[in-house]
Formats: C-alpha cells, structure tokens, sequence
C-alpha cells in the first residue's frame, strides 16, 4: 500500500516538474513512507460506466518513469482508453471471452489489419499483467490470448540507383543534409528533431543523439554528410540551437510531421516508383552497412536496437549477397 501510495502521489504531479524529478520523488516517498502504516479508505476498483479504473493513471506515471516515450505513451492511452470504454467492466470483472470479444469487434469496426489488431493486444495485455504484478486483480485474463497472427511483409531498402535519385531530387541545401544525416546516421526522424548544433562534432564525426527510450547514443557522419550540413550551416542566418529549423523566420526547429512531409516531397520528385519516409532510409542504411561488411553487432549499436533480433527484421541482407558468398565458401 505504501508504494502504491507513494506512485498515485507521483501521479498527481506529472507534468509540473521534470521526469528526472519523478523518479527521485517516487524513490524518496518509497524510502520515506516505509515507517508509517497507510490504508486506502477504498480499494475496489470501479470501471463500470465508462470510467477508467483509478490504477490507470499510477500505470502511465510508472511506464514514463520507466522510460517510455511520449510518443509511445500516446499510443497506450490511445488504446486503453478505448478499450475502458467498450468493456464496461471492472478490472476484476473483466474475463478472457470480454476481451476476445473487444477485439473481434474492433477489427470488424474498424477494418483494420491482424497486424495493427495484434499490436493493440499486446498493449491490454501489458497492462493487465502489470495490474496483476501491482495486486490490483489476481490474474491477467488477456494472458490466455495467442498472439494473433499476421503476414510480416519483407522492407525492400532503396536500391543505389534509388538513393542516387533521391539525392537528385534535393531541391535545398537543407533538403540535401536531411537526406544525407538520415543516412549516413541511421538516426530516427524523433532522433533527427532531438538534434541540436552542439550535437555534431565536426572534427571527430561524431553525431550525439537522443531519442527513443530517452537513450543516448552515438553514431558518425561519412564525407558526403559533413558536407552537406556545413553548406547547409553556412547558410543559416538565425541563432536557433536546432540543427534543422523552419526556411521561414522566426526559424524555428522543424517537427517530426514537418520533416516527415519534406522526406515525402523529396521522394515525389525523384520519381522512385514508392513513398519515402525517413525509416527507409535508416532500413537502407542497415541493409547497406550488412551487404558491405559491418558486423551485425556494430549495426546494432548505430541503430540503437536493444536486441539483436531487431536489427535483422530492419536490416536483412541480400539474398543476392548470400548466394554469391555461398559459391565463395560453400565448395
């Protein structure tokens, strides 16, 4: 009960100070309370008529303390919520049948993919086993729930020729350092908005990111982006500490949806045949770093993967690539 506590007081002031801050808060109370006996003047749970159970806030606190991105957390709210509100039930009320049935009807309603039904169930089902881990219900329903099948559909990263006309198709000398540092980084687009000035050392070609997970992490420019972004640079005529900002005064540093929609323009012009979007390229990077060499440890330090696994989904190498190592070795 006092951990419990001691997180629901941490709740009731996210967003008034940093995350950093949430954590020494919730560890100090933790240490602070364990003298004193604290009992709940109620402890049932009540999710009937469309409220959302009163756990559900400790469980967002605990998931961004955690590290989880806003994004991500977004994302989480986004499903719960709508599951709260179709259930109609209390936590403990709430059976393996009710969410079989939440999600039948939800793909039904919404004619969405096994793939995007399956990423929703994951996000219920992480919330009932924490539920249960915290002792606010005695057994995660969802748990008995398989995970639900889907065709996972093979990334084709940009063949040379494509790259080639994407670089083409650079209007700006900031069209083109966009293009090279997701490239020759890797980075993701959240990572790219992170970036400021300071971030990049020219003299070492270092590129110093901070993105997803809220991790640090390293990766390195080749010629072509140090390049472009010291032209880009030199033609910057504001003070912004952001390395990519708005073309218009007050210059402001660009969002992910507008860096994401200048990838896409860039893409159009160059007439490629298929949509481009930053995390093709940082899938080409990968793909590319693999066919010429790099060890997959090392890729999977540049991408910022925690598990292996991920960097082989994100970067496969060419079968092409396979075969003609095959006749090298295998004689």
């Amino acid at each position: 009960m006092r951990n419990t506590f001691a997180k629901e007081f941490v709740s009731k002031i996210i967003g008034k100070v940093s995350d950093d801050a949430l954590e020494i808060v919730l560890r100090e109370l933790e240490v602070f309370t364990n003298d004193y006996d604290i009992k709940d003047r109620c402890t049932d749970i009540v999710c009937h008529n469309k409220e959302i159970p009163s756990c559900y806030q400790i469980y967002m606190v605990s998931k961004r303390i955690e590290g989880l991105s806003t994004g991500t957390l977004k994302i989480y709210d986004l499903y719960l919520k709508d599951f709260f509100m179709n259930i109609e039930k209390s936590l403990n009320d709430i059976t393996t049948n009710d969410i079989r049935v939440y999600l039948y009807n939800l793909q039904k309603r919404r004619n969405i993919s096994n793939h995007s039904l399956d990423e929703k169930r994951l996000v219920i089902n992480t919330f009932l086993e924490w539920c249960k881990n915290e002792e606010y219900i005695s057994k995660n329903p969802c748990k008995q729930i398989q995970p639900i099948k889907y065709e996972i559909k093979s990334r084709e990263p940009l063949e040379d020729v494509e790259l080639e006309l994407v670089r083409y198709g650079c209007r700006t000398v900031r069209d083109k350092a966009i293009i090279e540092l997701f490239y020759s980084t890797g980075c993701r687009v959240s990572e790219m908005v992170n970036l400021n000035r300071e971030s990049i050392n020219f003299k070492t070609g270092e590129v110093f990111l901070f993105g997803k997970g809220s991790k640090h992490r390293v990766s390195y420019l080749n010629a072509k982006a140090e390049v472009a972004l010291k032209k880009y640079l030199h033609t910057r005529k504001d003070n912004n500490e952001a390395l990519i900002v708005s073309e218009r005064k007050p210059y402001q540093r660009l969002s992910k949806t507008g860096i994401e929609r200048i990838v896409r323009v860039i893409g159009e012009r160059a007439n490629i045949g298929r949509n481009l979007y930053p995390h093709l390229i940082r899938h080409t990077t990968a793909t590319d770093a693999l066919k010429r060499g790099m060890g997959i440890a090392e890729v999977q330090t540049m991408l910022g993967h925690e598990k292996i696994d991920t960097t082989m989904i994100y970067a496969k190498v060419a079968q092409d690539n396979v075969k003609f190592n095959h006749k090298r070795y295998i004689v």
